[in-house]
This record gives structure tokens, sequence and C-alpha cells, in this order.
């Protein structure tokens, strides 16, 4: 399956615009190296009150978005949270 990460970035953005307005998307990234993860993203976004959130589930196949992490303090939190939840094969 190819995924286009161009696409990815506007879903996401959609989606935030949508369901979560207070927030600003910063970066997203991969969930993992294995080739059936794909379509498996992760989110971090700055909230307008300038805490971040950090989301390790984004699933681009049915555009929905889990596992949030909420009230971090800086984008370096952010970081630690993407780098613990990243999967290596």
């Amino acid at each position: 399956m190819s995924i286009n990460l161009d696409e990815v970035r506007e879903h996401i953005e959609f989606y935030f615009k949508e369901n979560l307005p207070k927030y600003t998307v910063l970066e997203i990234r991969r969930k993992s190296s294995h080739p059936d993860d794909s379509h498996l993203f992760m989110v971090s976004a700055k909230k307008d009150d300038s805490t971040y959130a950090v989301w390790t589930g984004w699933n681009e196949l049915n555009q929905s978005l889990n596992h949030g992490h909420y009230d971090l303090k800086s984008a370096e939190e952010c970081e630690k949270l993407f780098e613990e939840f990243f999967y290596k094969v």
C-alpha cells in the first residue's frame, strides 16, 4: 500500500480543524518502520493555551485519532513520546 504523506497531512489538519480547533498541528511522524504499519502515524500539536499534546495513534485508513497525551509543557516532551512510542523493526 502506498501512502501519500502530503495527503496524510491534509487529512490530519482537516481532522483537527473539525474536531480539535484549539490545536495547531506541529509534526507528523510514522508510528513504525514495519511495512504493514505504513498507515499508522503519530501527531504532535500545540494548544491555544501554550500546552502541547501528542497522539500516538493516527490511522490513515479510517482517519481516526487515538491515544492522546495532553498538557505537555514543551516540544521536547513531544519528542520524547515520539521516541518512546515508535516501533522499530
